[in-house]
């Protein structure tokens, strides 16, 4: 029975990996200019041979598409990810990955560049560098006002207190620019685009992503302890203060490596967590592979609708995530509580 049910898991998980892989090569052929799929199979076999074209169709595939394609599923795996280990660590499953207030945090930092024109100085990677800058500080705070509490719920109230803070900084920020276009321009970063993403973006954030997936799978059985409550885990040797300070920090490095390049998405680490659990198993081990999987799959096709809905123009790809993602929150909400 058991071997038959873990067969069953690689079967889904096998099942997933063809979808995302599929997934993301037709999604190549989607935006302001579209590119029929024999073009796209051409192009992927000439590069293949060794073939170097300079053809319109290869710098659009090669040097815009793909990295922006495998940074959208490389970012909705860490977001997925890191709501995960939110909603374990506060034994909370209406937590997401930015309760600890570090996507506000970087919105703060982000928008101070773009307002204030400090972005030039770093440039071009002023917007990313003051989001990182801005995440880190909201980071350190809640480390420290929390310290070594292990009450969940004193780590989540202090969370949202500093999104309040950081939030209310962002307004004034936005509400004191006498620019329209800095205004547009942090509006749009705020509610998240992929936007000029690069090749150079995309190992900073599979090195986050593996990161991420080694230290859940090294710690799997650790979280799976916190799941049975936190006296239960003591009793059974678990230091729970340690745990969440560990699975803190590096949920706020991955959050605030990826908010400063992508801006904010919700709903994305909120929802993901609940699909693979129904999909998958609740056990670390399995919920790693099933949420990644998923969380890539969700992203590469709101990136997808977000180039092509209202083509030539992009939609903030936020936007898309929430209303895909509200109405699948308050499906699964309602099937949980039913009964309630």
């Amino acid at each position: 029975m058991r071997i038959s049910l873990r067969k069953n898991l690689y079967l889904r998980a096998a099942l997933l990996t063809l979808i995302l892989i599929a997934g993301m090569i037709i999604a190549v052929g989607f935006g302001s200019i579209k590119i029929e799929t024999a073009a796209v199979i051409d192009e992927f076999a000439n590069y293949l041979r060794g073939l170097k074209t300079d053809s319109p169709n290869a710098m659009i595939i090669f040097d815009i598409r793909i990295p922006r394609i495998l940074f959208a599923a490389i970012s909705g795996a860490i977001l997925s990810l890191t709501g995960m280990l939110m909603q374990t660590v506060s034994q909370n499953y209406l937590a997401d990955p930015y309760i600890l207030g570090v996507s506000s945090g970087a919105g703060m930092g982000a928008v101070f560049c773009i307002i204030t024109g400090a972005a030039q100085i770093f440039a071009p990677y002023g917007v990313y560098v003051g989001a990182f800058f801005g995440a880190t500080l909201a980071t350190v705070i809640v480390v420290r006002i929390a310290g070594t509490s292990n009450n969940p719920i004193k780590l989540v109230l202090i969370g949202m207190g500093i999104s309040a803070l950081f939030s209310a900084f962002t307004m004034l920020e936005i509400y004191g620019s006498k620019n329209e276009a800095q205004v547009r321009s942090a509006m749009f970063w705020l509610m998240g685009s992929f936007t000029g993403i690069q090749w150079a973006m995309v190992p900073i954030t599979f090195a986050v992503l593996m990161m991420l997936m080694i230290f859940i799978w090294l710690f799997r059985h650790e979280l799976d302890l916190i799941l049975l409550g936190r006296e239960e885990a003591q009793h059974l040797g678990l230091s729970t203060e340690r745990m969440q300070q560990a699975v803190v920090l590096i949920s706020s490095l991955a959050i605030a490596i990826t908010v400063s390049i992508a801006g904010i998405i919700g709903f994305i680490g909120l929802v993901i967590p609940h699909i693979a659990r129904f999909i998958g198993e609740s056990r670390h081990a399995v919920m790693v592979w099933f949420t990644s999987l998923i969380g890539a799959v969700v992203m590469v096709w709101a990136d997808v609708m977000a180039r092509s809905m209202f083509s030539p123009e992009e939609v903030p790809i936020g936007i898309l995530t929430a209303c895909l993602g509200a109405p699948v929150f308050m499906q699964i909400i309602n099937r949980q509580y039913k009964d309630s």
